[in-house]
């Protein structure tokens, strides 16, 4: 009985956690204002997270690991059959499903923290994935149409259009039109180059 209450409180103090960061971002969050929301003392919370640091971190876990995860493997997990559109939709509604108010921590909150760096990786990737595009669109041209220098803003740009995407709509359903029409205009606009 004692273990079911700690780890409901536990769930309680990440939940008021999650609340904290998503109104104030890390920097300008604060560990009494958690403590307060949850009804306990500030020395109790120290009790199950060593300060606002782990607290962020168990925080912003779920999804830092699911973007590391989406980093190192970007294939979808849905069938290989599936037109590449209906896969990279696929691919960006399950992580914001799964995680979606980690992540906008994680995007627009994590400032100040180690895991500020999560989303310039995620860019750097894009750009990867933009620059071998580029490369072959200019392999079957015959000559350098677009410089590699480009693919940073284009990535930052889908990659920034996602991020509102999931701010916006909290629902799954509403998500995935959005992120459905937002990959089709991309997707669209990138075949008539190709």
């Amino acid at each position: 009985m004692v273990q079911v209450l700690k780890e409901q409180l536990r769930r309680s103090i990440l939940s008021a956690a999650e609340e904290e960061f998503m109104q104030h971002g890390y920097a300008h969050s604060s560990v009494k204002r958690i403590a307060q929301k949850v009804g306990i003392s500030v020395g109790n919370l120290y009790r199950y997270y060593d300060g606002k640091e782990a607290l962020f971190d168990a925080v912003v876990e779920p999804a830092f690991h699911e973007l590391e995860r989406l980093m190192r493997n970007p294939e979808p997990r849905v069938q290989q059959s599936e037109p590449m559109l209906e896969q990279i939709v696929f691919a960006l509604t399950d992580l914001s499903e799964a995680c979606r108010r980690p992540l906008l921590i994680l995007i627009d909150g994590s400032k100040g923290t180690p895991r500020e760096e999560a989303v310039h990786a995620l860019y750097e990737q894009m750009t990867g994935n933009v620059i071998s595009h580029m490369r072959a669109y200019n392999a079957k041209a015959g000559r350098d149409v677009f410089a590699e220098q480009a693919a940073w803003p284009v990535a930052v740009a889908f990659l920034q259009g996602y991020f509102e995407i999931i701010r916006r709509h909290a629902q799954r359903e509403e998500r995935e039109a959005m992120v459905r029409q937002y990959v089709a205009f991309w997707y669209e606009g990138l075949r008539a180059f190709l």
